[in-house]
């Protein structure tokens, strides 16, 4: 369940880029999206932060906790591909590049899912045996 908890953050701030986009339509409405609610630059940040520091907790529990350490490399492999793209598109300009990003590191991130899914079988199939 934890990690459940967990990869919801990480979906959160793979939702919250989709607000990027629709900034000024939200103030028209009065919807106090993050982006409207602290500012594009404080928004981006909690962003990412919501996306990388949840995996890279997710990749310390599979090294430490399901004693999973290919797993947890795998994952930690999964995670840069997907910070180098928020240092080149969505950190920049979330704006323009809210798209761009997503297309470029989502893939990662699904696949940092299936990681994790593949390592908690592991674990329960090492527990099973023992």
């Amino acid at each position: 369940m934890v990690l459940t908890v967990a990869y919801s953050i990480a979906g959160l701030g793979i939702a919250i880029v989709n607000d990027f986009k629709s900034i000024e339509g939200d103030r028209a409405m009065g919807l106090q999206s993050l982006p409207v609610a602290f500012g594009v630059e404080t928004a981006k940040y909690i962003c990412v932060a919501s996306i990388d520091v949840t995996q890279l907790g997710v990749a310390a529990y599979l090294w430490q906790g399901l004693h999973q350490p290919t797993y947890a490399a795998v994952l930690l492999g999964l995670i840069l591909p997907q910070i180098f793209f928020q240092f080149k598109y969505f950190l920049p300009d979330p704006i323009a590049n809210d798209v761009k990003y997503q297309a470029s590191a989502q893939p990662f991130l699904v696949f940092g899912l299936l990681t994790t899914g593949l390592a908690i079988g592991a674990a329960n199939s090492v527990a099973a045996a023992l």
